[in-house]
């Protein structure tokens, strides 16, 4: 869980029981997926059987399963089910779906779009062609905003004051070698970004791989998504192949954001 999740568990820890059953279902995520009644109680301080009694309501519920043999509990279908709901109405995912689709095909890359948490990047749309099954992203999965092309481009686009204060809120880790986690080294990349249109990004996130991201806006010139490709970072040392995704991923990102009612000036 992260500290953020803790913080606001905490905050809502003496009010009501539907905080502690959002706090137990939110505690699982990417390097927690399955946990024992136990693992959860010692992670949100809570008494085993309060955290028992929650459990038993998410099972009834759908929202979490449970492995009898081992004990372990993980996510369940019915999150997939709301997941789907929520997804149905959204303008941003139904536009960018066949561009991502188009992306990962067309130029045999692992595809992707993603909106804004916080300080996170969560992946709503991944596409693969079939020979980059190995980059294959859950939709759900989160990136950090500073060693991501996607969250680059947020950055790039959001106002300075909320862009330091995301940066500075935060311990900038390094998940690769040529991970950036100095601001003003970050803050070069995001006006550079801004002057590209489009986010390059290569050995940051991961070893070996690299990402080209550009910005999808609604009507009211805000960033709303990102949509990115991803290939091994020694196909985007070629300048020549870097400006052909470049440009592909900026035209997919602009023809979403048209039909979400941005114009260019």
């Amino acid at each position: 869980m992260t500290p953020q999740t803790m913080e606001n568990f905490r905050e809502f820890s003496g009010s009501k029981s539907l905080n502690k059953t959002l706090a137990i279902l939110s505690s699982f995520d990417d390097q927690t997926p399955i946990q024992r009644t136990s693992d959860i109680a010692a992670r949100l301080d809570m008494n085993m059987s309060t955290v028992s009694r929650h459990l038993n309501t998410l099972l009834d519920w759908g929202f979490l399963d449970r492995d009898e043999d081992t004990g372990y509990y993980y996510p369940g279908v019915a999150i997939v089910a709301l997941a789907g709901r929520a997804l149905q109405n959204n303008d941003v995912y139904r536009h960018a779906f066949p561009e991502v689709q188009r992306l990962s095909y067309r130029h045999n890359v692992h595809g992707h779009m993603g909106v804004a948490q916080k300080d996170k990047i969560v992946h709503l749309i991944s596409s693969c062609h079939e020979s980059s099954m190995d980059l294959l992203i859950p939709m759900g999965y989160k990136h950090p905003m500073h060693c991501s092309a996607m969250g680059r481009v947020f950055l790039a686009y959001l106002s300075p004051i909320e862009a330091q204060q995301i940066l500075k809120s935060n311990t900038l880790l390094k998940y690769a070698h040529h991970t950036k986690v100095d601001i003003c080294d970050i803050n070069q990349e995001l006006i550079r970004t801004r002057q590209q249109g489009y986010c390059l990004l290569v050995n940051e996130l991961a070893e070996g791989i690299g990402s080209i991201a550009a910005p999808v806006f609604n009507r009211n010139r805000e960033v709303v998504a990102a949509i990115s490709v991803s290939a091994s970072a020694r196909s985007l040392a070629d300048p020549a192949r870097e400006q052909v995704l470049a440009q592909a991923v900026k035209a997919a990102a602009s023809r979403v954001s048209s039909k979400l009612g941005f114009y260019p000036r």
